[in-house]
């Protein structure tokens, strides 16, 4: 079944995200800005599908083609694989099936406004042929990308060595990256957990994604996302994009994470190590295996404390030293909307 790997979702489909994307008052361009309430992939209907969202071939610094690269993913057990080389789109129109879905996009890196290196936006669901002007600001370019119908991913922030303002200085991205395989591999520059936090401490509730940023085959299946959809289609992958509806990982699985009442629980494949992050300073609470030994699922009851909280993400570490990170849930958020996405 040959399947378009384009979808104009810019408009309509951004505006779906079940009222958890809100429309920035305070930026200039008047883009959508990111999901305020990610979406809580646990409680939403559909099947998990294994993404690989930021790739590179011989079409810009890759070792291999687009054909080649692809094939690689299906072998290793993923569902959906943005190609997303540097300022080029790939044609993909018939790299899809019903059992795999290969998504168009770019990386495009324009300047900072401060003076620190260049961004670098990973740009999904493009059109192909598509092109961006290399001198475009940030961002005009991200609102370029979400005019065509995609959405942007704030690629590797400590490696590129951004603070919270380089990050701040735009609007529009529905992601980040909180691990960069290919930075982590080469560099040990590919946790991205303390930018997130400063982001969400601003108010500003941005899912997080785990990627390889592949460049070579021996790189491949670093990091991943686990996303949760209705169905391995354009519309579907993106909405739950789009709306956060995912976990991210480069190791553990995760099995259930939810807020009931006073407390959230998190049940996973076995692990050393699991921790509660929330606003503001001090701590938050960890759970930890005895030595030897490895824990499935963790029960924090936050609700006894006297603080108030806003929000509360979970992060898991097994005994290899690989994590996964959930996106943070708003502990305030409305039982109608938390966790809820619109036509599930």
């Amino acid at each position: 079944m040959e399947r378009r790997t384009f979808v104009k979702i810019a408009g309509a489909m951004t505006a779906q995200a079940g009222g958890l994307l809100a429309r920035d008052s305070g930026g200039q361009s008047g883009v959508t800005a990111p999901a305020m309430v990610p979406a809580n992939p646990f409680l939403q209907q559909g099947r998990w599908y294994k993404a690989a969202l930021h790739v590179h071939t011989t079409t810009s610094d890759g070792d291999v083609d687009v054909a080649t690269r692809l094939a690689e993913y299906r072998t290793a057990g993923y569902d959906v694989v943005a190609v997303t080389d540097h300022w080029k789109t790939n044609d993909l129109s018939r790299c899809s099936d019903d059992g795999f879905l290969a998504i168009s996009g770019m990386e495009a890196h324009p300047n900072t406004g401060t003076g620190a290196p260049k961004h670098h936006f990973v740009c999904l669901n493009l059109p192909h042929p598509f092109e961006l002007a290399q001198d475009l600001p940030a961002q005009a370019l991200i609102d370029k990308v979400i005019e065509a119908g995609g959405q942007v991913i704030y690629a590797h922030p400590y490696w590129s060595a951004h603070t919270l303002e380089e990050m701040t200085e735009v609007r529009g991205y529905v992601g980040m990256e909180v691990f960069n395989g290919v930075c982590h591999l080469r560099w040990r520059k590919g946790h991205g957990s303390v930018h997130w936090d400063q982001l969400l401490n601003k108010g500003r509730l941005v899912p997080a994604m785990a990627t390889d940023d592949v460049h070579k085959t021996s790189e491949i299946d670093q990091g991943w996302t686990m996303i949760k959809a209705p169905s391995l289609d354009p519309a579907g992958i993106m909405h739950a994009i789009a709306s956060g509806c995912y976990y991210s990982s480069c190791g553990p699985v995760i099995e259930d994470c939810r807020i009931e009442a006073d407390s959230v629980r998190i049940t996973t494949s076995p692990v050393m190590k699991i921790s509660f992050f929330f606003d503001g300073a001090a701590g938050g609470h960890i759970v930890q295996a005895a030595a030897g030994e490895t824990i499935t699922h963790a029960n924090w009851r936050f609700g006894g404390d006297k603080r108030r909280y806003r929000w509360i993400r979970v992060e898991v570490e097994d005994s290899d030293g690989h994590f996964a990170w959930i996106n943070p849930v708003a502990v305030d958020a409305p039982p109608s909307t938390q966790g809820k996405s619109q036509g599930t």
